[in-house]
């Protein structure tokens, strides 16, 4: 694998180590007319952004955006944020959940790194995750690959065989394959010790895990973190944007995870 192909997770490992945090912080933005709760206080999404971005940096690796929450920004806006994000020294992950054939993956692709993210989820249930990882690591960015998710629904990727392999792990192996640089495992519970173990030998050594479902949705990230240690990557959203005080909060997170590591 060339330096390039590494880029992303040789920029993640030493940002992990300098800042001693395995935080990711899920910045999803929703304003006050879009739902009755969990919203921001202003319909100014990116001046909110911007703030929580400087609030957490102090104890946070990585900003993860949901595409879904960025509909309606301009591609400058979001070049501004992934500007504040960097100069901060965190990385930044557009959690687009890409999913497609070729030439409009390498297409999304394209624009991530017009945007200056420095990682993308994908979703391979379109079977072609070597092709994207390809395409990924051609223009430097990093692939994060769902592989069990923290939904309660995502028990079908346990459920569902591909020639009698459990779908969860099919992924997994194609992943290790194809030298995906994360996967996503849920810290829900349906996602049990046994699975995690599973997959931590089909994956190898050197890839990640970003790991959500920890804070609103009642996850605990203590297993993985036991079979995952520094290539674990804990994201934790609402319960933490959403909050009176953001940058105390993260300093919580960093905190719990960092003790958690420490006992595994």
């Amino acid at each position: 694998m060339s330096l390039l192909n590494r880029k992303f997770v040789t920029n993640l490992t030493k940002i992990i180590e300098e800042k001693n945090s395995l935080l990711c912080v899920g910045l999803d933005p929703a304003i006050p007319r879009q739902r009755t709760k969990n919203v921001i206080s202003t319909e100014n999404r990116v001046s909110f952004m911007e703030k929580i971005i400087e609030d957490v940096a102090p104890y946070t690796s990585v900003i993860k955006m949901n595409r879904q929450y960025l509909i309606g920004l301009t591609v400058d806006q979001i070049l501004n944020l992934n500007k504040k994000i960097h100069e901060n020294n965190m990385l930044s992950i557009v959690d687009h959940k890409l999913g497609d054939i070729g030439s409009s993956n390498d297409s999304a692709i394209y624009w991530f790194e017009e945007e200056n993210f420095d990682a993308f989820t994908f979703s391979p249930f379109a079977g072609n995750i070597k092709e994207a990882t390809d395409m990924a690591h051609k223009r430097g960015l990093g692939i994060i690959v769902l592989t069990l998710m923290s939904n309660p629904q995502a028990i079908i990727q346990k459920q569902a065989l591909v020639e009698k392999t459990p779908l969860f792990l099919h992924i997994a192996e194609k992943c290790n394959n194809s030298r995906a640089d994360g996967i996503v495992i849920g810290a829900t519970g349906h996602v049990e010790e046994d699975d995690i173990s599973k997959i931590r030998d089909r994956v190898g050594s050197e890839i990640f895990a970003l790991v959500p479902g920890v804070g609103a949705q009642g996850g605990n990230a203590k297993t993985i973190l036991s079979y995952f240690n520094s290539k674990t990557l804990v994201n934790v959203g609402r319960i933490l944007i959403y909050s009176d005080n953001p940058g105390k909060k993260a300093k919580e997170f960093r905190d719990i995870l960092n003790s958690q590591k420490s006992e595994c």
